[in-house]
């Protein structure tokens, strides 16, 4: 039983900071995209086709 909590422990330890590191990269690479030239763009033709498609129902 002490085996397989100390390998429970382990997995944790290693598991968590990849998590953390995976949603502050996430982050970072979205607000880089949103604040690109290409992503600021890709968010106005977005929501003009949003607003188009209101317009037409």
């Amino acid at each position: 039983m002490g085996e397989f909590l100390n390998f429970l422990m382990t997995v944790v330890i290693y598991l968590v900071p990849v998590v953390i590191l995976y949603f502050v990269i996430q982050a970072a690479v979205r607000n880089a995209i949103n604040f690109s030239e290409v992503g600021q763009y890709l968010k106005a033709k977005r929501e003009a086709e949003a607003e188009n498609g209101k317009k037409n129902k």
